[in-house]
């Protein structure tokens, strides 16, 4: 049976098509449809016009060919038998029509090939004998010539609509839906990690769709390759395309696909990829000027002033996380996977609600708790120690600030290889309750005093000298390299710091006494 599906769908990727129809109806040329006829043939694809009077021309024949003949040799197709063989291949080859010349061998088309088109579906028309070949040829010609200007000026259209969406706030969910509606057919972007971050129209969410989705964009970044395509399923193909730069993959583009698309679509997936990508970038902060308005938000919001917080990120790819969140913290340093920050990254890229800063020297990440799953497999994959405060209210962040850091010190201290979660019973020891307390504040102060005095008058280093020191136990050698000095400098300096203090700095107990302090009022 001959292929019924309608024109562009099947184009040769690069070439124009017009249906069969817009050249049947070209009323100057007196062509008649007299067998083969379905519900479908008027819409069946044409790329070419051919000329041949050969018994099998079907070897010299492309695909979505109208092929026209005088009928020379139809006296050896002339039985039921012949006929249906020559027709046949004709389908095989993907022919799409045969026009048959009257008045030159032929007052009328032969009986067996018109029964035999009729028994296969294969469109027959008739060429008076007023109409030459090159008439046709001709007229086929200038109606391909129409449609590759009409597509040009289609894909010239989307393309200027697709970039004017992408300047929108949120301009990656704008370029998805518009490429969508110019289109016709659903277009989605994955993070790295599969995840589904748009997909337009609304009307093609599923599971079963984004579950699919999810699976083939997973198996292509697994397989390393930057672009592929799914066989159809259903009907429906899918064709993907990495996003990101060399050796930095952000996501995946993948677009719902029914057989091969022209030029001028592949042109806008084209776009479509390019403006994903400055948009995953523009997310994930990939640049400075958008690595500092992520610091100076954070900042913002742990000085409690959400207002601001939301006038800064007004104009920005940036949303504020919405309650409940929670906050991370880490330190990028250790962390050896050279994937550690591009995964970071598209993850930061592909969730809303998640607000990520590190021009310090101890990153920070305010979330939405739907996202805190993903993000501790992130920091478990590449063995990086972290901090997770409980859940809160963004009001709150200042003390889940807090909570994160606290949590970061135990993962340190134990050599946790990956996140580990705040929980007060164990994370909240006595430093933490005498901190609450005023009076213990005022006391470590009172006792620190002479330190610093000492060392604002003579522009000395005493107290830098002393924590160092007593963080590392007592042991001058490590402390001194730390503090990048000679060891018998910073023997001087404990020295001049037990006679200021007055104390025995051999003593446990002074000792436990002055790292106290020190914690309860940190210096400059």
């Amino acid at each position: 049976m001959q292929n019924s599906t309608t024109g562009v769908a099947h184009a040769t990727p690069g070439h124009p098509l017009i249906e069969l129809g817009e050249l049947l109806h070209e009323y100057q040329l007196g062509l008649v449809l007299i067998a083969g006829v379905t519900e479908h043939t008027t819409s069946l694809p044409v790329q070419w016009v051919h000329v041949s009077e050969l018994e099998d021309p079907t070897p010299f024949l492309t695909p979505h060919t109208v092929l026209l003949t005088t009928g020379a040799r139809f006296d050896a197709v002339t039985e039921p038998a012949d006929a249906m063989a020559y027709v046949q291949r004709l389908v095989d080859s993907r022919t799409t029509a045969l026009g048959v010349a009257v008045g030159l061998h032929w007052d009328r088309v032969p009986t067996a090939i018109v029964d035999a088109c009729d028994a296969l579906d294969f469109p027959l028309f008739r060429v008076p004998y007023d109409t030459a070949f090159i008439t046709i040829s001709q007229t086929a010609v200038r109606l391909l010539d129409a449609q590759t200007r009409e597509r040009d000026l289609w894909a010239l259209d989307s393309q200027r609509a697709v970039v004017a969406a992408s300047l929108h706030r949120d301009g990656l969910a704008a370029a998805v839906r518009e490429a969508t509606a110019r289109l016709g057919r659903w277009v989605s972007i994955t993070d790295r990690f599969g995840r589904l971050i748009e997909l337009a129209p609304a009307s093609a969410h599923n599971p079963e769709r984004v579950e699919r989705i999810r699976a083939e964009a997973t198996r292509l970044l697994a397989r390393g390759v930057s672009a592929g395509r799914i066989g159809e399923r259903d009907g429906v193909g899918m064709r993907l395309q990495t996003l990101g730069r060399r050796g930095e993959v952000l996501g995946v583009l993948v677009v719902e696909e029914h057989g091969s698309p022209d030029s001028a679509e592949r042109t806008l997936f084209s776009l479509v990829a390019a403006l994903a990508t400055v948009q995953l970038e523009l997310r994930g902060g990939a640049d400075e000027a958008q690595a500092a308005i992520r610091e100076a938000v954070t900042q913002v919001i742990f000085a409690g002033d959400l207002a601001l917080a939301q006038q800064l990120t007004q104009h920005t790819p940036l949303q504020l996380p919405e309650n409940p969140i929670a906050v991370v913290r880490y330190d990028a340093a250790p962390a050896t996977d050279p994937e550690f920050d591009q995964d970071l990254r598209s993850f930061d890229a592909g969730s809303r609600g998640f607000v990520r800063a590190e021009t310090s020297a101890r990153p920070v990440i305010l979330t939405e708790t739907r996202h805190l799953a993903q993000l501790r497999r992130v920091f478990a994959a590449h063995g990086v120690p972290a901090g997770i405060s409980q859940r809160g209210a963004i009001e709150e962040a200042a003390k889940l600030a807090e909570q994160a850091e606290r949590a970061y010190e135990h993962a340190t201290s134990n050599d946790a290889a990956g996140p580990v979660d705040y929980r007060p019973a164990v994370h909240d020891g006595v430093l933490h309750l005498l901190g609450r307390d005023p009076e213990a504040r005022e006391r470590a102060l009172s006792l620190l005093a002479p330190v610093r005095e000492h060392d604002t008058k003579h522009l000395d280093q005493i107290e830098r000298g002393l924590t160092v020191w007593l963080a590392h136990h007592g042991q001058f050698s490590a402390a001194a390299t730390e503090l990048g000095v000679h060891r018998h400098t910073l023997k001087s300096r404990i020295a001049t710091a037990a006679n200021l203090l007055q104390r025995d700095l051999d003593s446990p107990d002074a000792r436990a006494e002055l790292w106290a302090a020190l914690r309860l009022s940190p210096g400059d």
